[in-house]
């Protein structure tokens, strides 16, 4: 297990000191960032393929061994049910397969148009992803993302009913001091695509805990990282979509 904080400056030079107003919509808690060197101009697939409930880890849901630093891509690089369920069956019971399994769900939440609002969809990861330790509102998403519908979930940041999602290339990760083999808070960063676009300049961050029950590792709450840390300390992931 790789328990420490990532140390050194990231090679992502990211400001996250003004951050515009926080929002939550379900399993998501996210701010607005900017930094001030643009990354390379890089868009992830936008493809969207239909999601199936039940696929099967290449590894096994929580096999120990070999371990490879996180790509922030796992489950691949479509944005669907498919994609978090896969991640979270592939992702191995050690510190990389944690934020894999976050990043995942994060990226899977945290786009326009949110998919959330497919009930079914939003029910079917609320059952895989939410851990039996999460607090009952915070578990159903259907019903937090109804409640919040209407919000602009990125303060402004995305032009109104633009379409936009998140991509890890160049995203930072970094696990949280404290956290142990079976209970790891993951810090994320993650820049806006928008318009197939990855922006230079706003990115999305948040902190995710997660905890490892059933042979999987599952989410127990979300909030708001040291972005100071997070910025500093952050690593980058080593592929990215």
């Amino acid at each position: 297990m790789r328990m420490v904080t990532a140390s050194g400056r990231s090679r992502w030079p990211i400001v996250i000191g003004a951050a515009a107003l926080v929002i939550a919509i379900g399993g998501g808690i996210a701010y607005t960032a900017t930094r001030p060197t643009p990354p390379p101009n890089a868009a992830p697939s936008t493809a969207t393929a239909t999601p199936t409930p039940t696929p099967t880890g290449t590894d096994g849901a929580g096999g120990i061994g070999d371990d490879v630093a996180p790509t922030g891509c796992l489950g691949g690089q479509d944005r669907n049910v498919n994609m978090v369920l896969t991640a979270q069956a592939d992702a191995k019971h050690t510190t990389y397969g944690a934020v894999e399994a976050a990043t995942a769900y994060y990226r899977w939440l945290w786009q326009y148009p949110n998919p959330a609002a497919n009930v079914t969809d939003a029910d079917t990861v609320s059952a895989a992803i939410m851990a039996s330790t999460a607090n009952e509102s915070f578990r159903d998403i259907a019903a937090a993302y109804e409640a919040t519908a209407g919000i602009d979930m990125t303060s402004g940041q995305v032009p109104a009913d633009t379409p936009f999602h998140l991509s890890t290339t160049n995203g930072l990760w970094m696990i949280s001091e404290g956290s142990t083999a079976d209970k790891v808070e993951v810090n994320i960063a993650a820049g806006y695509v928008v318009n197939g676009e990855l922006s230079p300049t706003k990115a999305a961050i948040i902190t995710q805990t997660m905890v490892w029950e059933d042979g999987a590792w599952h989410l127990e709450s979300a909030g708001t990282p040291d972005q100071e840390k997070l910025a500093a300390g952050g690593t980058r992931y080593t592929a990215g979509c």
